[in-house]
């Protein structure tokens, strides 16, 4: 445009090819779409790319490499479980769905081979108890056998938090970020916890979980209970214990170091003194 025209003139006129071409391309993808396949956009990208990936998360591996992530990337400074959850977040909620939709037809979600086992509520209730990594496991195993002043004062502030699943305070106060002596528990515990889960619903003792949710901050055994009536609670309490009994070593040999530097820096200050 020359430059006598006023500058919104022009800007106008500027944004007319680039919505040409998004609109012609609209057009082009909706005809293709409507005339030679005779679906929508949406329905095509449900059936090519949501339909598989939704039935590779329907798997013991598919939940395995979920939770086995989600530690590792939170381990790593980025919050892996809103991350993670992005992606398969909405795969897990449409199983859940699905085992609705088979509920509201009257059939029975246990023992159904039609009902999906991974769903939202086997990642974020049975496998996050405490947070990610099940560090209500981890706090526990500190107050059993902690001696140094760091973890005992982190266990009695980060306790309360994390029965309500809030648990940034041992992740940025113990830290678990970049700790190499917690990397290891940190992703096998919910590994084992989503074994567990998995496999007491595979053999019946847990009916596959519908569309019902429990809010996240739900403390754990109550939202097992809410969810799944006692058989819940006792999984939740099994994935507990497990994750007590795998943090025990790894936390005594944080405590020892603590210990030591502790020690270390005591000395330091009697020296000046």
């Amino acid at each position: 445009m020359p430059d006598s025209v006023p500058g919104g003139v022009a800007r106008a006129f500027e944004a007319l090819t680039p919505g040409f071409i998004c609109f012609t391309a609209a057009a082009i993808v909706y005809g293709f779409c409507h005339h030679i396949l005779e679906t929508t956009l949406p329905e095509l990208f449900f059936t090519v790319i949501q339909t598989p990936l939704q039935g590779l998360s329907d798997t013991i591996i598919g939940g395995i490499v979920i939770v086995g992530l989600q530690s590792v990337l939170f381990w790593a400074g980025v919050h892996g479980p809103n991350v993670v959850g992005g992606v398969v977040g909405p795969l897990l909620l449409a199983n859940s769905i699905d085992n609705q939709h088979l509920l509201d037809m009257g059939q029975q979600l246990a023992g159904n081979p039609a009902a999906h086992i991974m769903t939202a509520q086997v990642n974020d209730v049975f496998t996050k108890s405490g947070g990610c990594g099940l560090t209500l496991g981890l706090l526990i195993a500190a107050f059993l056998v902690a001696k140094s002043d760091q973890l005992k004062s982190l266990t009695r502030m980060a306790i309360v938090p994390g029965c309500f699943n809030i648990n940034e305070p041992v992740i940025f106060g113990l830290p678990i970020v970049f700790n190499p002596y917690l990397i290891v528990p940190f992703i096998l515990v919910p590994v084992f916890a989503m074994i567990i889960t998995y496999v007491s619903i595979l053999i019946g003792f847990m009916s596959p979980f519908s569309a019902v949710q429990v809010p996240w901050t739900t403390p754990p055994i109550i939202a097992g209970l809410l969810l799944n009536g006692w058989q819940g609670a006792v999984v939740q309490i099994i994935n507990l214990a497990m994750a007590v009994v795998v943090y025990m070593p790894f936390i005594k040999s944080q405590d020892k170091v603590l210990l030591e530097e502790e020690a270390a820096q005591k000395a330091a200050e009697n020296e000046n003194a």
